[in-house]
């Protein structure tokens, strides 16, 4: 059975204002109606705010008496800014690759906010049998190159295995990535997830955030290209890195020859218990 939210507008706006609250966030106008679980219009919503006695509008962010106020807001926003434009040059080395069809960026930057020292988390989608060299070429770029540090490839898919589990935190985590290139990878992404409208009936897919393209690549790059000597590279580096990686003791990491998530931090189950709590709470 699909899953459906059960409540009124009121119930769905204090369920994006409880798992804001978990981030510290204040979500804008248009924040709040991507995330909320109800099909609404924007009047409707502004209309309720209005009457509403602890929800209100300031400085264009939406704010309830039952969660303080986030004064570093403003700073995390703009050092989200600073830390895409810091990977930029490694972004567009990546977007360049032929065999990369889908590339966003993720996480907290995805909603516009970053911690001090936080990584920008991207997520890659490949052609079939390529998920383990460009996952190489990202870590790579994290570690050797100079504008690489903040680069966190935690999520590298196949074209062809792109569906996701089905949760509010999924969906949630999908609406908001930032496309950087869709080269029928994001696109097929959203085909192949076409349950999350369900959950989100009001969001939309974001624009391209466009990043020019550098063919930077390291010397070894165009041997991973090889017809022949490419794909015994890539069995290999895939059996290798698969064994090293199944260690984990995270049930939320997924190590084929097709999925790379490395979410060793089990953050997806974090999140959804103080979720709960949160939501307990209201």
């Amino acid at each position: 059975m699909a899953y459906q939210f059960k409540g009124s507008l009121k119930d769905a706006v204090d369920e994006v204002l409880a798992w804001s609250s978990i981030f510290n966030f204040h979500p804008t106008l248009e924040d709040l109606i991507e995330n909320l679980q109800v099909k609404t219009e924007p009047e409707q919503l502004v209309k309720f705010i209005e009457t509403s006695p602890k929800i209100s509008v300031s400085n264009g962010v939406v704010i309830s008496d039952k969660y303080p106020i986030n004064t570093e807001l403003n700073k995390s926003k703009m050092r989200a800014n600073k830390h895409i434009e810091q990977t930029k040059e490694v972004l567009s080395i990546l977007k360049s690759t032929k065999q990369i069809t889908g590339l966003a960026i993720t996480g907290s930057i995805a909603a516009g906010v970053n911690e001090e020292g936080g990584d920008v988390d991207i997520l890659i989608i490949t052609k079939p049998g390529w998920v383990w060299r460009v996952r190489a070429l990202a870590i790579y770029l994290s570690h050797k190159h100079p504008k690489g540090r903040l680069l966190c490839p935690n999520m590298v898919l196949a074209n062809d295995s792109l569906e996701f589990e089905h949760s509010v935190y999924g969906a949630r985590e999908m609406m908001r990535i930032i496309p950087i290139k869709d080269d029928t990878g994001i696109s097929d992404l959203y085909e192949s997830n076409k349950w999350v409208q369900n959950i989100l009936p009001n969001a939309g897919k974001k624009g391209l955030f466009e990043i020019e393209q550098t063919r930077d690549y390291p010397w070894w790059w165009s041997v991973m290209r090889l017809p022949l000597i490419g794909s015994i590279i890539e069995n290999w580096e895939a059996n290798r890195r698969i064994k090293q990686l199944t260690i984990s003791k995270s049930d939320e990491a997924i190590y084929s020859k097709s999925v790379c998530r490395g979410h060793e931090n089990a953050h997806k189950k974090r999140i959804e218990h103080e979720y709960s709590k949160a939501m307990e709470a209201i």
